[in-house]
Order: C-alpha cells, then structure tokens, then sequence
C-alpha cells in the first residue's frame, strides 16, 4: 500500500537536490526549547520543543553546521534522500510522525517530529516483570513499523531496541531515519557498514550486498534480547573486532536453551530472523507481524 501511495516505482534515491533546495527558518523565531532531550547520538541534538508557527509540542533534532554541510553535500553526491524526506514518505501509527525540516538561519539541518512520550524498548526489557504475551505484542508492532519502512521502499539501516520507543499506552513507534538509504540496486552495494554492531547483519560485516534483509537480522537480534535478556551473539567484555567476527563465522545462541520456557515456534521464528545466510532468513518483514501475533494468541 505505502508503494503506490508514495511513488515507490520512481527511485527514491535519484534526486541530487537536496543541499541547494532545503527551506530555511530562523530557529529562534520557529520554536522555542523546552528541554534537552537524554540518551541523544553523536550526530546531532534533540530537545523537546514549542513549534511557534503551528503551536504544537514536537522533537527538534538538530545538526551543528558542520556535521549538516557533510551530510547534505554526501546526500547530494549519492542521490540519498535526507532524514526529513525519509521520514515524511513513512506514514504508519508505529511510525514516528514527520512534520517538517530544512535549515536553520545558521545552516543547520532539522526535523520536527511528534514529541513521544515514552521509554526506549531495552529500558522497558530492564524495568518491567518478563510477560511473553506482552513482550510478543511490542514485537509485533516494532515489525508492523519497520515493515511499512520496507513498504515505502527504504531500509532503515540501525534496527534496533533504542530505536523502538514505547509510549504510555503500550504503542510502539520507530524512530531515526539518520542511516536510512533507498531500497535500490545502487545501495545494495557493499561497502555501507552503517549501524549498530550489537545488532548489525552478518553480510553487513563482511562487506557484501545489502539489502532489506539486513533489517531483518537486526530486529531479530532486538526480539532475541528482548525475549532472553542475552544478544544472540553474548560475549561480555569483548573488543568490537572479536564481536564482528564472532557474527561473521559463528550461529547465534540457541534461544531454546538461553530461555528454555519459550514456546518452540517462536524459538524457530528467532532462528529464521537470524539465520547467518540471508537465502535462510525469514523472507520478508510484512509476515512478521502476524506471525508474532498468532504466537500471542498462542501463549494467552
């Protein structure tokens, strides 16, 4: 559905105008901050924020002029899509809410989101009482968010629990479309070892294509931790190479025997979203909610 509304059959990732054509605001004038925002990147600042000219309260991220004179001239050069763009082609309810972006009169680049109220996934793995019914619902609804992402023809490119924010009903949003690149043969090249390692696909590693599959393993790897309380790759204390390594030549840790009162079909479902080879895994993110939900069923 999200294809045909936004226009997947034009590639995405053949615009070239995005340095020269962003809006520019007087950030000032536009909003006023309410507060930082905790547990930011290294790439920019959040803050939560008064949007002056719509009156509503929204997430300012924020990039230093630097950092936005990079990302927009890379952007330019391969003909990838801004955060803003990709954000505002991804309309779902467990899909953070673009408003806008552009450039601040200090050159700038930001994006106004919808201000979540809420926890990260792995803060809500940490501090709630293990519940298999609810944790598979939370799943089933971070799938239904990154499925729509393949849907409007991207990957989102850093999958994981921090990206996942739950709010005070128990909704699910994905957020941070920073790494995020066009579902196209021209970004299926090796090379774009982008995300986080703890979650990051195998083929991503070895420098092979890429695909939407690389999105898959990592949602994989955030159920198996948020199911188990382990990474499917678990070695405590060791240096980011021996992680790498261990993800390129080894099988992740058998779910059944890291948490042996899961139920053996959703054991076999984190195996398949986890298999090594991306010909093993399972196919495509649109069945995932399902299947995760008729295991909810399942378990009561």
């Amino acid at each position: 559905m999200f294809g045909k509304l936004f226009g997947q059959s034009k590639p995405v990732g053949t615009r070239t105008r995005h340095a020269a054509r962003l809006p520019r605001v007087n950030l000032e004038k536009r909003f006023t901050i309410v507060a930082e925002v905790a547990g930011q990147g290294s790439m920019s600042k959040v803050y939560r924020a008064l949007d002056n000219e719509t009156g509503r309260t929204v997430c300012l991220k924020l990039q230093d002029r630097e950092k936005t004179a990079a990302a927009l001239a890379r952007s330019a050069q391969e003909g990838r899509p801004t955060e803003g763009e990709v954000g505002r082609t991804v309309v779902h309810p467990n899909v953070v809410r673009t408003f806008d972006f552009g450039e601040t009169n200090r050159r700038e680049y930001f994006v106004t989101m919808e201000f979540i109220d809420g926890l990260s996934l792995n803060y809500v793995r940490q501090s709630r009482p293990f519940d298999l019914a609810e944790r598979l619902e939370l799943l089933a609804q971070a799938a239904e968010g990154l499925a729509a992402v393949h849907a409007a023809g991207f990957i989102h490119h850093d999958v994981g629990p921090k990206n996942f924010l739950v709010d005070r009903e128990d909704r699910v949003k994905l957020i941070d479309f920073g790494l995020a690149v066009p579902n196209t043969p021209a970004f299926h090249k090796p090379g774009n070892r982008t995300g986080t390692l703890q979650y990051m696909a195998p083929e991503l590693l070895r420098r092979e294509p890429t695909d939407e599959k690389l999105d898959i393993f990592s949602f994989g790897a955030t159920a198996f931790e948020l199911l188990t309380n382990r990474l499917p790759y678990d070695a405590p204390g060791a240096n980011p190479m021996a992680q790498a390594l261990a993800r390129m030549n080894q099988d992740p840790l058998d779910p059944a025997r890291v948490n042996p009162r899961l139920p053996a079909a959703l054991c076999d479902l984190l195996r398949k979203t986890l298999a090594r080879r991306k010909a093993d895994r399972w196919p495509k993110m649109d069945t995932l909610p399902d299947a995760l939900r008729a295991l909810v069923v399942s378990v009561g």
